[in-house]
């Protein structure tokens, strides 16, 4: 099946090529939809779903039935592609936050106090945030919401991956999700960070799990 992935948006292109280097040492590969998000029209969802269908279709032109690899920030995106697409078949989702937190989680981000989003995946945080992150912001504040309630509508199998320590993921939430929806399964990471597909240690066996989803 044919793999398109949607990556974070504090994913650049050092990060997303080693991402898409160690899928291919797996025997897998995908097509990486957007390079940004800043430039996408929030104004409703009706609009914002008709400009990630058109860079889908751009990304696979051939028009394959696809499995949709989604990371933090796009899994909001993927999930509303989901929601309307017959041609999307599965989709994955890597450290989704769409959601809704408990107190517990509300409080453990407030201590933190960073989000992923203001952060590089390595954990170096970044001392200027750029008018294009503000912008793709923005757009994940929008469409979180919308992503919510479209999960709720997707009924093609779902494999969510987070880690077990990242603080930033609605965990209840999504294990509720998993527990309401027979389409939807629930894998974790022993690991804080928000991408795993970034570590070392952890890489492979998040690809493992999105490989043995696909069979």
């Amino acid at each position: 099946m044919y793999s398109l992935y949607l990556k974070g948006l504090s994913t650049d292109n050092q990060e997303l090529s080693e991402i898409r280097d160690s899928f291919n040492d797996n025997g897998l590969s995908f097509t990486n939809v957007f390079d940004s998000y800043s430039n996408l029209a929030t104004l409703s969802k009706n609009a914002i779903q008709a400009e990630v269908d058109e860079k889908i279709r751009r990304a696979n032109p051939t028009m394959q039935n696809v499995n949709l690899i989604c990371h933090s920030m796009g899994c909001n995106l993927g999930v509303l592609a989901a929601e309307q697409s017959k041609k999307n078949k599965s989709l994955v989702l890597i450290s989704p936050e769409f959601g809704e937190y408990s107190t517990k989680e509300k409080r453990k981000m407030e201590e933190a106090n960073i989000h992923p989003t203001f952060q590089r995946q390595y954990g170096e945080k970044e001392t200027k945030i750029s008018s294009d992150k503000i912008r793709s912001i923005i757009v994940f504040n929008r469409t979180k919401p919308w992503a919510t309630l479209a999960i709720e509508k997707v009924d093609i199998p779902v494999l969510i991956i987070y880690s077990k320590d990242d603080i930033f993921i609605p965990k209840e939430y999504l294990e509720n999700l998993a527990k309401r929806k027979d389409n939807v399964e629930i894998e974790t990471i022993n690991s804080k960070l928000h991408n795993p597909l970034t570590s070392l240690d952890h890489k492979n066996k998040t690809i493992k799990l999105i490989k043995d989803f696909q069979k």
